[in-house]
């Protein structure tokens, strides 16, 4: 009789686990702006991240977050740009300031039939002390 007990196997968690369980769905909440506003009118919008969902979802969340704003308009056509990790939000800001439909370098267009998982496959963290650091800028449709 031997005094040793037998331990349970663990389960081992492989890296393509934990990104099934990823693209399973868990949600992720994203700090969006306008261009115009500052940095007190930040707002979060928590949507899932399932291999799914569609950027064109994020837009109908962004929507509905703002009827304030976007009341009359189509999620469809408003135009997102994921930012860049490196992006403050003060710089975000100032530039946006001065022209508020410039397009910033280092974001980038999301397309709408694209995955939210292929623009954010992880939860997004400010990187500067004190900022909650933009994800995406939401471009309202120029009246044309």
């Amino acid at each position: 009789m031997s005094d040793k007990t037998a331990v349970p196997n663990k389960p081992e968690t492989s890296d393509k686990s934990k990104l099934d369980k990823l693209l399973e769905g868990g949600n992720i909440t994203l700090n969006c702006l306008i261009p115009g506003e500052e940095a007190r009118d930040i707002f979060e919008v928590t949507i899932s991240n399932a291999n799914n969902n569609r950027v064109s979802s994020l837009g109908v969340e962004i929507r509905n977050r703002r009827l304030d704003l976007f009341r009359d308009i189509d999620s469809s056509r408003l135009v997102l740009y994921k930012v860049r990790d490196s992006m403050s939000d003060n710089t975000i800001i100032i530039n946006l300031r001065n022209d508020n439909v410039a397009v910033l370098v280092g974001t980038e267009l999301m397309n709408p039939q694209n995955t939210i998982y292929s623009y954010f496959p992880t939860q997004p963290q400010p990187i500067y002390a004190g900022e909650k650091g933009i994800n995406v800028i939401i471009y309202p449709p120029r009246n044309n």
